[in-house]
């Protein structure tokens, strides 16, 4: 921000003032100092700095005016153009802030904060090449910045460079040792791996160092759980709840661990877990896990789907819900006339899309969609899905309200032998259901069972993990 020689003790008292964090009284300042000139040259700096202050008040709509009105008497102050940038980024006004780092890189290349902040954006979208070329551009500019290495660090990870990841929070920890994200970054490499004794020790730092940090508590909390450590896992939970008390993942983990049994996956908790696992879920659940589902389904589904152009006259359309990566979305695609895909995880629709096997793509909690879209589907599918619903009843009447005559509905389930209540929420925070009550849910929403099959859904901790696969029709 540029200054102006004259006016530089009123500017710097207004400074030390913000830096005081006595907002109000630099405030006061700013408008004492507006008020007596109406020099646009002269006032400029001060807009900038009352800009400042309301950004930090949270009013960025002020803020922004702020800075708009600065920026008209000192347009190529490039400093001032980023942090304008930052109050409509800080607005959701993704497009505006993009163009307004660009014109600030414009106007000053060697320009660090602005290619970092251009990288926090990118990385909202899931841009993560482009996050990377602003993070590195932002390092190779001014390399010991510990906060761009962080989200560099971030940014590979999401790319799968899970080694590079490391050596950036390293480099991160090693210029500031209190560093939430890198912290953090670094539980997340061990949870990956399941070494929760590292992920811990790491998470325990990050939260000392940010308490507000709310998604280090809660992976706090699940390595905690995964150790069998309920008791402090509780208490991180309730520190999540003490800051944001209408958290619907914490509120749903308080209740596993503390062994109740809530009637239904909260749909925040199922996107932050799937968004996270997205770039290697894949790998983690065909190879690690040995999940064949989609390809036991088609199995089961295949000599429906040849018959039913000769049947019917037109190939099928199939809807996937909880389609994720697309894993039988590309099983399925050379026997759909329309394939549609829902997801409540834009990480796990981008590498569906990738896959370029989708008609449609969309992304919504699976009640709430097929609320919105009562079109009749002939096949509908939801492999491992109803492992984050409880209670089935009105998952299984909507499901029947989208079915033709002769459509069906195909999905699995996880069931332990000897399981007699209705549901079960275990404890790696999914459901598992007995077939009687799948029975009677289906019969009460007029489907009938037309197979079921026993199934190994997975391999977890080297034991396999019993299941069924079922198809419904219309009774």
């Amino acid at each position: 921000m540029s200054a102006v020689t004259p006016d530089q003790p009123a500017i710097d008292a207004i400074k030390a003032r913000i830096a005081a964090g006595d907002l109000a009284a630099a405030r006061t300042a700013c408008e004492q100092f507006l008020a007596g000139t109406t020099d646009a040259v002269r006032q400029s700096p001060v807009r900038a700095w009352l800009g400042v202050v309301e950004q930090r008040s949270g009013a960025l709509p002020a803020a922004v005016a702020q800075y708009e009105l600065a920026l008209q008497a000192d347009p190529a102050n490039a400093r001032l153009t980023v942090q304008l940038g930052l109050a409509h980024f800080q607005l959701g006004n993704g497009d505006r802030a993009e163009a307004l780092y660009r014109e600030a890189l414009r106007l000053q290349p060697v320009f660090p904060l602005a290619l970092y902040n251009l990288g926090v954006l990118l990385s909202e979208r899931r841009d993560w090449d482009g996050a990377k070329r602003a993070f590195e551009g932002a390092l190779g500019q001014q390399p010991q910045f510990p906060e761009a290495l962080a989200n560099l660090g971030n940014t590979l990870a999401k790319l799968n460079d899970l080694d590079g990841a490391a050596r950036r929070y390293q480099q991160s920890l090693a210029l500031n040792p209190q560093l939430a994200i890198a912290h953090r970054g670094m539980g997340l490499l061990y949870m990956r791996h399941q070494q929760h004794a590292p992920a811990i020790r790491f998470l325990e730092q990050a939260v000392r160092a940010d308490p507000s940090m709310l998604d280090a508590w809660l992976d706090l909390a699940d390595c905690l759980h995964n150790e069998g450590d309920d008791a402090r896992a509780l208490q991180c939970v309730d520190e999540v709840l003490k800051r944001d008390p209408a958290n619907e993942t914490a509120r749903f983990e308080r209740a596993l661990y503390a062994g109740e049994q809530p009637e239904t996956a909260p749909p925040a908790m199922l996107e932050r877990l799937y968004d996270g696992m997205a770039g290697h879920f894949d790998e983690h659940l065909t190879g690690r896990l040995g999940y064949r589902i989609p390809t036991q389904l088609l199995e089961e589904l295949s000599p429906w789907l040849r018959d039913f152009p000769a049947q019917h006259g037109y190939a099928p359309d199939v809807l996937d819900l909880g389609c994720g990566t697309g894993l039988f979305g590309a099983a399925v695609r050379p026997h759909a006339a329309k394939l549609t895909g829902i997801d409540l995880s834009s990480g796990m629709l981008d590498k569906a899309r990738a896959r370029n096997v989708y008609d449609v793509l969309e992304e919504g909690e699976i009640l709430a969609w097929l609320e919105a879209h009562p079109a009749p589907c002939d096949l509908i599918t939801a492999t491992d899905v109803l492992i984050y619903f409880g209670r089935l009843d009105a998952l299984f009447t909507q499901i029947a309200s989208h079915l033709p005559a002769h459509g069906l509905f195909a999905f699995s389930t996880e069931s332990p032998a000897g399981m007699t209540e209705d549901f079960r929420l275990q404890s790696e925070a999914r459901y598992a259901h007995s077939p009687a009550y799948v029975e009677r849910a289906a019969t009460a929403a007029g489907l009938a069972i037309d197979r079921r099959l026993d199934v190994v859904v997975r391999t977890e901790r080297a034991q396999p993990v019993a299941g069924h696969l079922y198809i419904l029709r219309r009774a």
